[in-house]
């Protein structure tokens, strides 16, 4: 809901007079390259809800620091990309003024709007079409999810869903990323529980096949995470999770797969993750240039509350973005993982499909994994550089100043799921898939990526299909 009331807004105002957007408003005569400055006065403007100190933590200088001009320019660039990537602000401005023998330093930001009650409808059926041949109202699923970005002003973010219908759930989540003065520890909690009446409990021909509950839940969940964070530099984030899951089956989704569980019905474990990022990229939600990468370590079930659940895995990802010629840009992902040889329980495998792992071209399709292997490429085209407009008929500026861009794109992937346990009915496991198409991304602001895709994948099969995230 919150994506398409932005677009309509966005889509009201180009027809008005486009402005070109720029990274840096030009500051004072370039000194000579040789020489050093003086940081002066640093000011913060626009920031009505953010703390200052939010701010500042994403400047890479200070007042009294004295650097070369061409090292000057380039923190400049950076901490305006630090501070665009946190998702506090639609635009970030940083000026330079003469003062005697010191630069002083401007910061305006235009901030965002924060809190998005989002309502929640959906049904259980596994889509429209199979609702409609029932017409039940009582398969319907209605919440609301609030959302409260930059909480306290201290970029914190409080979620709360609260959904009834056929399926229940509740869910709370708070993340606060600085508890310490010097802003490098932070905590997140995540907590609720989730009753499914429809559940998947098997892959067949690579689809997922569901279990209807009717009056009985098919599977009942609670569940409590603690995050601790560690950001001790500007591009550098290690996030350490323990979790605890409290699962109850229902006894009908043992006798349809026997593997779905370790051949109980009632499990209680604990997870523990790390999760090491690198990031620099130029802008997160769609970036053009810079590099990411991040390695995990998830471990499932320590053998204290329940000694069957024991299983671990591996994850890497790297992202590498360039910028070939003028408007012409590639983009490359590798992603990876691997988890322990022998049984695993369906209820705890991964594959193409979930978690972002995702083959383009097979979208539609389930691929069951306990190794896998993914390559996506991108070659893009910048069909309209970012622009800048401003709709007079919105008197808030966080709305009524905008950006947008358009791109198209060519791209490429191929993946491999090594599966042991679950392959049998599953014909796109252990091969070698891959898939191609073109494309188009509309990019505006609050992180928001329009994409709109065909593709064509080994087998044949071709789609159109609408993201909301940058593919790569």
């Amino acid at each position: 809901m919150r994506f398409f009331c932005l677009l309509v807004l966005l889509l009201a105002g180009t027809v008005a007079t486009q402005l070109g957007a720029r990274n840096l408003p030009p500051g004072t005569t370039k000194p000579e390259s040789d020489s050093t400055v003086l940081v002066g006065q640093i000011s913060i403007k626009g920031n009505k809800i953010t703390k200052e100190h939010i701010i500042l933590r994403e400047l890479e200088f200070f007042s009294g620091e004295r650097l070369p001009v061409k090292e000057l320019e380039k923190r400049l660039l950076k901490s305006r990309q630090n501070l665009m990537n946190r998702s506090l602000f639609n635009f970030v401005t940083i000026t330079k003024h003469e003062n005697n023998t010191a630069l002083d330093i401007s910061v305006e930001v235009i901030e965002r709007w924060y809190i998005w009650p989002i309502p929640r409808f959906s049904f259980a059926d596994r889509n429209v079409n199979a609702w409609l041949e029932s017409k039940d109202f009582g398969r319907l699923n209605y919440g609301l999810d609030v959302r409260v970005e930059n909480f306290r002003g201290r970029m914190e973010f409080l979620n709360l869903i609260v959904q009834g219908g056929y399926d229940k759930k509740f869910a709370v989540k708070w993340t606060i990323p600085y508890l310490t003065k010097n802003q490098f520890f932070g905590m997140g909690v995540f907590s609720g529980f989730q009753f499914n009446r429809l559940y998947n409990y098997a892959t067949e021909d690579n689809k997922l096949v569901y279990f209807d509950g009717g009056d009985e839940y098919a599977l009942r969940q609670v569940f409590g995470q603690l995050d601790f964070t560690f950001r001790p530099k500007f591009n550098y984030l290690h996030t350490a999770s323990i979790g605890v899951n409290h699962a109850e089956f229902n006894d009908s989704l043992l006798v349809l797969n026997p593997s779905l569980t370790y051949g109980g019905t009632v499990y209680t474990y604990f997870i523990l993750n790390y999760v090491y990022k690198h990031d620099f990229r130029d802008y997160a939600p769609y970036p053009l240039t810079g590099y990411y990468f991040d390695v995990g370590l998830e471990k499932t079930g320590l053998g204290i509350l329940n000694g069957e659940v024991n299983t671990w895995g591996l994850s890497f990802t790297l992202d590498h973005y360039l910028r070939l010629h003028k408007r012409w840009y590639f983009a490359y992902n590798v992603s990876l993982m691997y988890s322990n040889d022998g049984f695993q329980p369906y209820f705890l495998t991964t594959g193409f499909g979930f978690n972002g792992m995702i083959i383009r071209g097979y979208e539609r399709f389930a691929i069951d994994g306990q190794r896998l292997g993914l390559f996506k490429s991108n070659l893009k085209f910048e069909i309209i550089p970012r622009k800048v407009h401003t709709m007079s008929w919105i008197k808030t500026e966080k709305f009524s100043k905008v950006f947008y861009a358009l791109y198209s794109n060519l791209f490429f992937d191929m993946g491999y799921a090594a599966d042991d346990l679950y392959s049998e009915n599953n014909p796109l496991s252990n091969q070698l898939l891959f898939g191609g198409g073109i494309g188009i991304d509309f990019v505006t602001y609050y992180d928001l990526v329009f994409r709109f895709e065909f593709s064509i994948n080994k087998q044949g099969n071709t789609g159109f299909n609408i993201g909301l995230v940058a593919p790569i």
